[in-house]
């Protein structure tokens, strides 16, 4: 079997698909995303990460490399097997895609993590806006972890390994860019993440 990730361990969303392959065991190569190649436009048209290849099959944006593994491979399940759990999971998962990670990840962490290292101009106070909105986009996620352990019920899914290296990551700023304060439920929820064997596998440069 060949299996393939394309993409960045720093990437979140290629954080994500690589927590999801941890969890259920499986086996892969993980290969740097050639975003301006051809023949990575090939893969991904609109050249993101990540992208799995296996077996001359290819899948690309996180969700969907997820579902396939987790549907593809043997392994403990990633999705609730009742039809209002996966839909809490979808839920959070689109918000996660929709409006935790324009503001958090392209409106901080891709500046500061990405641009400001090469270089490239920052603008610091478009930095801490969204910074801020970030925080607040978190806020349903914070009410909803103070009635559940994880977004989907009893167990960590897709949802969880979508928002876990956007706020892995955004805890490690300095203020004021630093989203994830005050907010304690979710701290909570990152120290129940944090302990499982895929956390500690996956983080950049660990593995």
């Amino acid at each position: 079997m060949s299996l393939t990730l394309y993409g960045s361990p720093y990437s979140t969303f290629t954080w994500s698909a690589r927590l999801a392959l941890a969890e259920k065991g499986v086996a892969y190569t993980l290969a740097a995303a050639k975003l301006g190649s051809p023949e990575y436009g090939a893969l991904h048209p609109y050249r993101k990460m990540p992208v799995l290849d296996h077996d001359g099959f290819v899948v690309f944006e996180a969700a969907a490399v997820m579902n396939y593994v987790d549907e593809a491979f043997e392994g403990p399940a990633l999705k609730p097997a009742d039809a209002r759990g996966r839909a809490r999971m979808w839920q959070w998962s689109g918000a996660v895609s929709d409006y935790v990670a324009p503001a958090a990840v392209r409106g901080v962490l891709v500046p500061r993590l990405v641009l400001a290292p090469r270089g490239l101009a920052v603008d610091d106070a478009a930095v801490q806006a969204a910074a801020v909105k970030a925080t607040g986009h978190l806020g349903p996620f914070e009410a909803a972890l103070g009635t559940s352990l994880f977004l989907a019920g009893d167990s960590p899914t897709f949802a969880d390994f979508l928002l876990l290296p956007i706020i892995a990551t955004g805890r490690a700023l300095s203020e004021p860019d630093r989203y994830t304060d005050g907010l304690p439920n979710i701290d909570e929820w990152f120290g129940r993440m944090g302990e499982r064997p895929s956390f500690s596998a996956c983080l950049p440069g660990g593995s």
